[in-house]
């Protein structure tokens, strides 16, 4: 940690917290403590923020609404920001968004404004920004299909506006990782549509995701990605269909098992840790790979401090 740290002049200071929980934050309700803690409100305090920690050489993670990751036991050392900038504005037939939004609440918008082209985004967890970051999508659509513009900030420090090619989409990738970039905002392109067919749809997919994602369980959604397949139904193997037959909603370690109606849902049946999860998911991914010769790779991201091998136990 830099001796410059922290920065008790800078505009940060009053609204810094020091061994800050991140359990609460995290739809696991699972993790450690952040070195260093701050909320940003506003595009513009996520860039001081992220900034002011840069040029003391203080590392940074970046924390949306805590879905699809998995935060380390021993927290997370450096300065954690808490993106909630969260404004949301039509503009002609796009949405803008700040990266900290709900993507619930911009399908929500785009429900009340009459616009059609988001609904296969109903029901699933996360910002804009990590929907923007992972290219968050369903039922053969994702974000790449929709996006139209971002404004991210660059490793240099640069604030600037970028094309949807320079995402260099994939599977549930971006490049943004790669690049290290921060995504302060975003606009998707939709149509104008009937508010009853779009609202009825969004409801019909959020009443599907509900028979498969517990409401009253802690978890991160599905665990691990698809199998990429040109043979099969939207080009993906689901990896639950390959869980169910190697009866994974059996398994469970310590506080962390597989959800009864959902073979690819881990959820924290009470008291569980990061390390619970992670030798729960080994041991699914091994059950796997012995049956069928194919290597899982996790949907949710680890954060945080690397674990003991000895504490992340096989059973």
């Amino acid at each position: 940690m830099s001796t410059t740290w922290p920065p008790w002049t800078s505009p940060l200071a009053p609204n810094l917290k020091r061994g800050h929980i991140l359990a609460p934050f995290t739809t696991l309700k699972i993790g450690g403590p952040a070195e260093w803690y701050f909320a940003a409100e506003t595009a513009d305090q996520l860039v001081l923020a992220i900034t002011t920690a840069r040029a003391a050489g203080v590392p940074v993670t970046l924390l949306g609404d805590g879905s699809n990751v998995l935060i380390s036991d021993l927290g997370i050392k450096g300065l954690v920001v808490h993106n909630r900038a969260c404004q949301i504005e039509r503009r002609g037939d796009h949405l803008y968004s700040e990266s900290g939004a709900l993507l619930s609440d911009l399908v929500n918008r785009s429900r009340h404004e009459g616009l059609t082209g988001l609904e296969f985004a109903s029901g699933i967890y996360g910002t804009v920004g990590g929907a923007v970051f992972g290219n968050a999508g369903a039922y053969g659509r994702a974000m790449s299909d929709i996006l139209s513009a971002a404004e991210v900030l660059t490793d240099e420090g640069e604030r600037r506006s970028v094309a949807p090619s320079e995402f260099e989409f994939a599977y549930r990738l971006s490049a943004s990782g790669r690049k290290r970039w921060v995504i302060l905002s975003s606009e998707v392109a939709l149509q104008s549509g009937s508010r009853d067919a779009i609202g009825a749809e969004i409801d019909r997919i959020i009443a599907i995701r509900a028979t498969k994602l517990p409401a009253d369980l802690p978890s991160a959604g599905s665990y691990f990605m698809n199998i990429e397949d040109p043979k099969a139904e939207h080009g993906k193997i689901p990896a639950g269909q390959l869980l169910e037959a190697i009866g994974s909603k059996s398994m469970r370690v310590g506080g962390a098992g597989v959800y009864e109606r959902h073979a690819n849902v881990i959820v924290n049946l009470g008291g569980a840790t990061a390390a619970d999860v992670l030798a729960l998911a080994r041991q699914m991914a091994d059950a796997v790979r012995e049956r069928y010769g194919i290597e899982l790779r996790s949907e949710v991201r680890f954060l945080g401090e690397p674990l003991d091998w000895q504490s992340v136990r096989r059973v």
